[in-house]
């Protein structure tokens, strides 16, 4: 074709799209709709560090947590990103739950031991008769515990209800694929944050230059932690700190 027929036919092209009004049929307005939403098919996946909500604790078992969770996973079988989403908020709910009940267990178990100690003659049901006696002057913790129960346990079947109806109202078929990559990074410990990091560093620089200063007990765990230290603090000069670390002569602060 010469310059002059591509370029006829170009202005053919846009007078008769000029005429063109859209689809006229029914399914073809409805294809045509969909022009403007994005599949995802070729869209980049982007790989969370961590899922959107993290209800964990530092005193926390992480794989306790996630065993919990995929136990939900198994039985559940989520088929879609909101499914998991709400299958993980049954775990947290169930998991914080359980903590409530070792809170419990803990307390009343020291309540236990404090009677133990003073009245070592006693029978063990009367020291546990004994130690509920002196546990009823902690009313408000007894009653905050409770509601703490009851208010996870209310929850957990909350959100199992809200699933059932989820799949009930917008059943996903087929399955879409679901990604577990942020869940299962919540195996590793975390890091501890920049400013406890900051805060750590100041009472070892302290203690460099200080041969009386008595390092905190939680900062002298991460001096003496090489891989930690590597990773929050690389190239810091420990050395001088751990000669003083592991002289058993020399008290550390609790």
């Amino acid at each position: 074709m010469t310059e002059e027929q591509k370029a006829r036919r170009a202005e053919i092209a846009r007078e008769n799209g000029a005429k063109s009004q859209g689809p006229v049929s029914i399914t073809g307005k409805y294809i045509s709709s969909l022009n403007g939403i994005d599949t995802g098919e070729h869209a980049t996946v982007r790989k969370e560090e961590l899922p959107e909500c993290i209800a964990l604790l530092s005193t926390d078992c992480r794989h306790a947590y996630l065993r919990l969770f995929q136990k939900h996973v198994r039985q559940l079988q989520p088929e879609s990103d909101c499914e998991r989403t709400l299958v993980r908020h049954m775990a947290v709910e169930l998991f914080q739950l359980e903590r409530t009940i070792s809170l419990e267990t803990h307390a009343r178990q020291r309540g236990i031991d404090d009677v133990i100690r003073a009245y070592a003659d006693l029978s063990d049901p009367d020291r546990e008769l004994f130690a509920y006696e002196k546990g009823l002057q902690k009313d408000k913790l007894w009653r905050s515990l409770q509601r703490d129960k009851k208010a996870h346990l209310a929850a957990y079947a909350s959100y199992q209800k809200l699933l059932k109806q989820t799949r009930k109202d917008f059943p996903v078929v087929p399955p879409e694929p679901v990604n577990y990559d942020a869940d299962a990074n919540l195996a590793e410990e975390p890091l501890p944050p920049p400013e406890v990091v900051a805060e750590a560093i100041a009472h070892a620089d302290r203690a460099k230059n200080e041969p009386s200063y008595e390092l905190p007990q939680w900062v002298a765990e991460m001096i003496l932690n090489a891989a930690l230290m590597a990773e929050i603090a690389p190239g810091y000069d420990v050395e001088q700190l751990l000669e003083k670390l592991t002289d058993p002569g020399l008290p550390r602060a609790a």
